[in-house]
């Protein structure tokens, strides 16, 4: 995988944590607190789908492990933008990326 798709797929996912005020759920929509905890779990399986990508040694695995990995991809990015649309964001996370400690 490409470290430019990496660092745009981080940016994107940094770039909806400055938003102000969170909308209020549609009907059909799940609540704010529901959809990071979506959002950290379509992280943590694009990470794990992207591992066994760069892990993967036989063609017939690597071709699976690039529909994981593009389905995770997708489903972090749907996520993402549906998070930003609606200024959902994790406090803890900004405050981490926006105050790190060396």
């Amino acid at each position: 995988m490409s470290a430019t798709l990496t660092e745009r797929l981080l940016g994107f996912a940094r770039s909806f944590l400055g938003e102000a005020e969170v909308e209020q759920p549609a009907e059909h929509e799940i609540p704010a607190d529901e959809l990071l905890l979506q959002v950290e779990e379509a992280r943590k399986e694009w990470l794990a789908a992207r591992s066994y990508f760069d892990n993967a040694t036989d063609s017939a695995l690597i071709d699976h492990a690039v529909f994981s990995l593009q389905a995770a991809e997708r489903k972090y990015v749907y996520l993402l933008s549906q998070a930003k649309r609606r200024g959902v964001r994790n406090e803890a996370y900004w405050f981490m990326s926006h105050h790190r400690i060396e």
